[in-house]
């Protein structure tokens, strides 16, 4: 090093240090954009049963699922599973009173279709993957399809085994 802090004559030791800095900001901060979490798998290739709702539908709705059809997210053939049980309850609508409060009330010849299908996938620590890469979460909304019906659902429930 020389009287004017440079290594060898060529390099500044301060050059140096802001150089080595900015690498390893760079380097930290691809590697937090880029690093994925690591889901510890807790049951691999297991039954999983998902049960979606869908609100608010017409008695013909029904007629266009039964046991044994193959579900499908929409515009991908990748099946999520086949249809184990279809149900139903009563579909409500919110009204206002005359007082201005609010209550539900049964909508006439509508229904909550329930879904529920069987499909294989993982069970990890951060929840339920069927085909390893779509996840399903209570509440998650996704459109599914079959060579029959198409509707916009809701995740109504979800378990392995």
């Amino acid at each position: 090093m020389d009287n004017r802090g440079r290594l060898l004559g060529k390099i500044s030791i301060i050059d140096i240090v802001v150089v080595l800095a900015v690498v390893m900001f760079v380097a930290g901060f691809l590697y937090n954009r880029t690093a994925q979490d690591i889901r510890q798998i807790i049951a691999a290739n297991t039954p999983i049963y998902v049960t979606f709702v869908v609100e608010s539908v017409r008695e013909f709705s029904f007629d266009a699922v039964n046991e044994g059809d193959v579900l499908f997210r929409q515009h991908e053939r990748v099946p999520l599973g086949n249809v184990v049980e279809v149900t139903r309850g009563q579909a409500y609508d919110i009204i206002v009173l005359t007082d201005g409060t609010v209550a539900y009330a049964p909508m006439e010849d509508r229904y909550n279709m329930y879904i529920t299908i069987s499909g294989i996938g993982s069970i990890t620590d951060t929840g339920f993957f069927l085909n390893g890469t779509q996840q399903m979460s209570v509440g998650g909304g996704m459109t599914i399809q079959s060579n029959r019906f198409l509707a916009t659902v809701r995740v109504h429930k979800v378990g392995g085994n």
